[in-house]
């Protein structure tokens, strides 16, 4: 199975009869509900539309990572015509990034997990990051502090959210971070050298959701998620006024409800209330 991305670029490099060319964006609506994918202005190659399903089946994409011969590499360009890696590495393991065709496709395999982290890693290192969209290397994006980032998930079609902080080389530290449907807060993530990705809309959207249905709610002022109240019965709580009164509110999701859970100014329990003010009045010597 392709990625939409990588379907993009086969079509972008490649042109289809017209017969054929709708067959492809049928397969699209079916199985990306579009993908705004559009024909290819300059064309590398031609293609049909039973080599389109040979390959999604069976071909190489835009962006895997491929062992050939002795070496290996990442896929640049994939058409019924050829195969371009967009780096490889030579006999002695650097990093050559620069066009190579294959000149043998036969011999292209899927690349084991230690070496496509090995192969991550040295792209890592040179600070660069490999678009499978443009089918170019990019210069590797850092987000600053308290922007929402993304790491591909290579077991969901959805990748990794959350708000960074700081990296350490391939680790990240974010305020909070979703995952496969899992929300951890305050955490460290080794994104085996993925490079980050500046987060859509949508993701900042999911993480929020994620973030809210955990009971959490972001403080912009204070760079923090904090835990959303608890409402008690009818939404009543009780606080203590500025004259050191227990007082009874009803939480309408004003603003200053918040900044009294904040505080920690909001009793779910009459009785618990009562203690809280006596201690607090102990305190100030006003018992």
């Amino acid at each position: 199975m392709k990625t939409l991305n990588q379907i993009y670029r086969y079509t972008s490099d490649c042109r289809f009869p017209d017969e054929d060319w709708q067959e492809v964006l049928a397969y699209c609506r079916k199985h990306f509900k579009g993908g705004k994918i559009h024909k290819a202005l300059y064309p590398k190659a031609a293609s049909s539309y039973q080599q389109f399903q040979n390959w999604i089946s069976a071909g190489y994409g835009v962006g895997d990572m491929v062992s050939y011969g002795k070496t290996m590499g990442v896929v640049g360009t994939s058409t019924p015509a050829s195969i371009i890696l967009a780096a490889y590495c030579d006999y002695e393991g650097n990093l050559i990034v620069n066009d190579m065709e294959v000149l043998e496709p036969q011999r292209l395999r899927p690349l084991e997990e230690s070496r496509v982290i090995e192969l991550k890693r040295l792209i890592f290192e040179k600070g660069l990051d490999f678009s499978v969209r443009t089918g170019k290397f990019d210069k590797i994006y850092t987000p600053k502090k308290y922007v929402y980032a993304t790491i591909e998930n290579p077991n969901d079609d959805k990748s990794g959210v959350g708000m960074y902080l700081e990296s350490d080389n391939s680790s990240h530290h974010f305020l909070a971070y979703l995952s496969n449907g899992k929300l951890k807060m305050d955490c460290w993530i080794d994104s085996d050298y993925t490079p980050l990705k500046s987060a859509s809309e949508s993701d900042i959207k999911r993480l929020h959701a994620a973030t809210s249905k955990a009971g959490w709610s972001y403080n912009e002022r204070g760079h923090k998620f904090i835990k959303i109240p608890q409402k008690g019965k009818d939404n009543v709580y009780w606080y203590l006024n500025d004259r050191f009164e227990l007082v009874m509110d009803r939480d309408n999701g004003a603003k200053k409800h918040l900044e009294r859970w904040e505080a920690g100014n909001y009793i779910l329990d009459y009785t618990e209330g009562l203690l809280f003010m006596k201690d607090v009045k102990a305190m100030r010597g006003k018992a």
